[in-house]
């Protein structure tokens, strides 16, 4: 295929990749934490700088801020849907550069049928729309991947390369800058790279002759049989030779642009709004005495991510979350959530696609070993960093949502294709039948469950309905079929209404005449939308016997709350994919407490 032709097919894709997320920009209702990260990107765009929610980086919300209008909109949906404005672009761009590395690696079939599968994904298309960090750093640690891919392979000499490792550098500065999980991960992209640049076609980082290259394999080999040092070692050696370069042209570097844009974010807060607002943000915590002494020793820039980073630390320890999976509900992660969250949520095609190419690289690294280098060429980078980071999302505490584990799902996908590819090698035209097959399955799929990107669910769950048995999303309850509820309030018929949900949208909730949030068995309305993530919830907790001070806080009114409107309840049904909807019994009015719940215990 000509790089023209290639070039204009992934400019196509990418395009309708941001169509598909400014759709959902436009449908799905305010989420329930975009509305913090919108009051600090309008804190720093438009009033006292940046003096909240320091539990997510910055860049998101410099982007939100920099499209907010001066005036705030009286609906608090336009303003989500003002700053999520630049979000669809990021989505295009992750579409593209999983695309150009998808090419890098294993031909043009395999990035555009990368870059398409992206695009058709529905959990990734929803989640490209939102105010959130997970899709943006995804974008970031992939236009890394590639740059690292074109320093291994850079032609110009040791010059260029290490441009194109700076580049590396750079971009995983904002990755850093955007979601905290990949500060940490930097020691493991840091390692890959040594690995990649140790295997690179000329060998420059790893050796004084530069000619080398091509013929290392060769020579290494002479020299096994020889009696010298076996090829292990001389990539270890090689290896280790590059960790200078990378250390000091990608982990230099992408700290370097880490501590520019925190100073970019932070330069209009004053220190003593800066140092009040620490304190008032860790009020209680046990890491408030640490966050507090880090805004009164370093700049605001470091202070403000250490901060951060404690934070995270805090509120994803064993206890923190309610992790749903199965019908049950824990105080500690499940190993295999995110793996089996990934089965049920992208495409049916995607996930049998990604299994078998599991299973071809484990039959080419056992029985084709004339195939192995092939392989490795075509997949290991991405099916490393791609299983990395999924390794690291399942040790951690918190299942709340498949978002944290879509930075996996587009180096999965190159890897796969790249398996396929080194099994196909010599059947070119098989290959690109396989690849369209997948893309068409997969884009097929998504249009027969057009309009519930987020709430998806595949045929192997049984589409969104099928989730709750599995896993309780919270991303399900995230408000986004608010405006539905709105739209059937509207429509008239159901008397005084309540609503029991994680997060309301009260300007909404107020136009429609909504009486408020039910959170007493005898609340004085006539139907509830109830939120299916909390009903669900509600019968896990009930069978939990952990001592957790939340869980705790939980089972003291969840269950009963649940329990006392059913037994109210003339029919409940279900309302979209988020919500039930109970028509009750008239009972006593009972004074209720609109938009409000029992306060959990610190």
């Amino acid at each position: 295929m000509p790089n023209a032709r290639f070039m204009a097919t992934l400019a196509a894709i990418a395009l309708l990749a941001l169509f598909g997320a400014e759709a959902a920009r436009f449908s799905l209702w305010t989420t329930s934490d975009e509305p913090a990260h919108l009051a600090a990107a309008r804190a720093w765009r438009h009033g006292p700088g940046m003096v909240s929610n320091f539990e997510h980086p910055v860049l998101m919300k410099l982007f939100a801020g920099a499209f907010l209008p001066r005036e705030k909109p009286a609906m608090e949906i336009e303003e989500t849907r003002a700053g999520r404005a630049p979000m669809a672009f990021i989505f295009l761009g992750l579409a593209l550069v999983t695309g150009l590395l998808g090419r890098a690696l294993a031909g043009n079939a395999a990035g555009l049928a990368a870059a398409a599968l992206v695009a058709t994904e529905p959990t990734l298309r929803g989640h490209g729309a939102l105010v959130q960090s997970d899709v943006l750093v995804t974008f970031f640690f992939v236009a890394a991947a590639l740059t690292l891919e074109r320093a291994a392979r850079a032609a110009g000499g040791m010059r260029a390369a290490r441009v194109w490792l700076g580049a590396t550098g750079v971009l995983y500065g904002f990755a850093m800058a955007s979601k905290y999980s990949a500060f940490p991960f930097l020691a493991v992209f840091a390692m890959f790279a040594m690995l990649r640049l140790a295997a690179g076609s000329t060998g420059r980082f790893s050796s004084k002759v530069n000619e080398r290259g091509a013929g290392r394999s060769k020579r290494a080999d002479d020299s096994t049989r020889a009696g010298g040092r076996p090829r292990s070692l001389h990539f270890l050696r090689d290896s280790l030779r590059a960790l200078p370069n990378v250390l000091l042209f990608l982990a230099v570097p992408a700290l370097v642009t880490l501590f520019l844009i925190q100073s970019l974010a932070l330069a209009g807060t004053s220190d003593d709004a800066f140092r009040a607002a620490i304190a008032r943000e860790f009020k209680e915590l046990p890491q408030e005495r640490a966050a507090v002494s880090l805004a009164r020793t370093y700049p605001k820039a470091v202070a403000a991510y250490g901060a951060g980073l404690l934070f995270v630390q805090g509120v994803a320890g064993p206890g923190e979350r309610f992790n749903y999976f199965f019908g049950e509900v824990s105080g500690k992660g499940h190993p295999l959530y995110f793996p089996v969250a990934l089965g049920v949520k992208l495409t049916t095609a995607t996930v049998l696609a990604m299994l078998a190419s599991l299973l071809v690289a484990l039959i080419l690294l056992v029985r084709e070993p004339r195939r192995r280098r092939i392989l490795a060429a075509r997949a290991w980078l991405p099916a490393a960093l791609g299983g990395a980071y999924l390794a690291a999302a399942c040790a951690s505490n918190v299942n709340i949502g498949v978002r944290h584990a879509l930075p996996a799902v587009p180096f999965l996908l190159v890897a796969a294709a790249g398996a396929g590819r080194a099994l196909l090698a010599r059947r070119p035209r098989a290959f690109r039948a396989a690849l369209a097959a997948v893309v068409f399955l997969a884009a097929g799929e998504s249009a027969f469950r057009l309009g519930r990107e987020i709430s998806f669910g595949n045929f192997l769950a049984g589409g969104p309905a099928g989730i709750p048995a599995i896993l309780s999303d919270s991303n399900v309850d995230w408000g986004q079929e608010q405006g539905q509820v709105y739209g059937r309030v509207r429509r008239g018929d159901l008397g005084r209404v309540g609503l029991t949900s994680l997060i309301v949208d009260e300007s909404g909730a107020r136009a429609v005449g909504i009486a408020g949030q039910a959170m007493s068995p005898d609340a004085p309305v006539d139907t509830v939308f109830f939120s299916r993530f909390l009903w669900d919830t509600a019968a896990a907790i009930e069978k939990n016997t952990e001592a957790w001070p939340k869980f705790v806080w939980l089972r003291g009114w969840l269950p009963r709350l649940r329990h006392g409107l059913e037994s109210r309840a003339i029919s409940v049904e279900p309302f979209g994919d988020a919500q039930l909807l109970l028509r009750l019994r008239e009972v006593e009015p009972a004074r209720a407490r609109p938009f409000a719940a029992p306060a959990p215990t610190k």
